[in-house]
């Protein structure tokens, strides 16, 4: 397994996915504010839906997909015949205690609603539905990227993992079998006391005498 410090698109995750952190200033993250519309969340829409539309016409070319797929509901096909299980990969905010399904909805008939609702909206009818950038649609969006490009990587690179500094901060893979169901990684610290404590304690049983 190799580390790879320089992924495609993954700077652009990041850019993503820290713009909409940063709008949790403004509008505090809440199932109350899921329908809260901005034009800051339409670019994030906008930005995501353009790099997973890039990334999925790779999926079509790795998999020599014919004929070329032209909009999402044609690139089903194309990411399940080699991951089927893709459209329903779950997705944690462990800081938000939610769990979501980025592409829910997603079918060879039907793009997810964030898409259909969102994306699209914005692209194509902006001034006829101003809140179609939704908060929930920008995070749905956000964390579909991400689904994505794990999968990209992996048929990119096979196996391979990516330094700490550049893990996600919002979202993490859910794994239902994991004693922690993917919702966080431990942070240990240790204080200058307990340090001393536990060194005392290491050296008073290492001179302990040998029971005879």
């Amino acid at each position: 397994m190799s580390v790879k410090h320089s992924l495609p698109h993954w700077n652009y995750y990041r850019l993503l996915e820290q713009d909409l952190e940063d709008s949790f200033r403004y509008v505090h993250f809440c199932r109350d504010h899921f329908d809260v519309y901005s034009d800051h969340f339409a670019r994030i829409i906008l930005t995501a839906a353009t790099e997973i539309e890039n990334v999925l016409y790779d999926f079509a070319v790795w998999s020599k997909y014919t004929p070329t797929p032209k909009n999402i509901v044609q690139h089903f096909d194309s990411v399940t015949a080699r991951f089927p299980s893709l459209p329903t990969m779950q997705m944690v905010m462990p800081r938000y205690s939610l769990m979501l399904t980025p592409f829910e909805g997603w079918s060879s008939g039907a793009s997810p609603e964030w898409w259909s609702k969102g994306y699209n909206k914005i692209k194509h009818e902006r001034t006829h539905h101003p809140d179609a950038p939704k908060l929930i649609y920008a995070t749905r969006a956000v964390a579909a990227l991400q689904v994505i490009l794990l999968h990209y990587y992996r048929v990119k690179f096979g196996a391979c993992t990516m330094p700490a500094e550049l893990m996600p901060r919002l979202f993490h893979p859910w794994d239902i079998e994991d004693q922690n169901h993917g919702a966080f990684i431990g942070w240990e610290w240790e204080l200058p006391d307990e340090k001393l404590e536990r060194e005392q304690g290491e050296s008073e049983q290492g001179a302990a005498p040998n029971p005879a």
